[in-house]
């Protein structure tokens, strides 16, 4: 089991608990955290994330990253990790 901090727009953390075996995206619904998406494949990059620590595993995508940027859609925990909104709030 895995633990996401999230940061939300408040500048509080939020911590979810999962088993890794689903995109970050898909845990992040499952816990009613809303984060803007579209196609959920990596090819709109609506789902920008930062990762600020821990890692992920990352799937193929068509949308060009900086260093430290996941897509939620495409990236999945293989340790706890934190992550924060690029240029989007986090709703929980």
């Amino acid at each position: 089991m895995f633990r996401i901090d999230v940061d939300n727009i408040n500048g509080k953390t939020e911590s979810l608990y999962v088993y890794g075996e689903h995109s970050i995206l898909t845990e992040l619904e499952q816990h009613n955290v809303l984060i803007n998406h579209s196609c959920r494949q990596g090819h709109c990059g609506s789902c920008v994330l930062q990762l600020l620590s821990g890692n992920v595993t990352h799937k193929d995508c068509l949308v060009p990253l900086s260093q430290g940027e996941i897509l939620a859609c495409r990236a999945m925990p293989i340790t706890d990790i934190k992550i924060g909104s690029r240029n989007q709030s986090l709703l929980f």
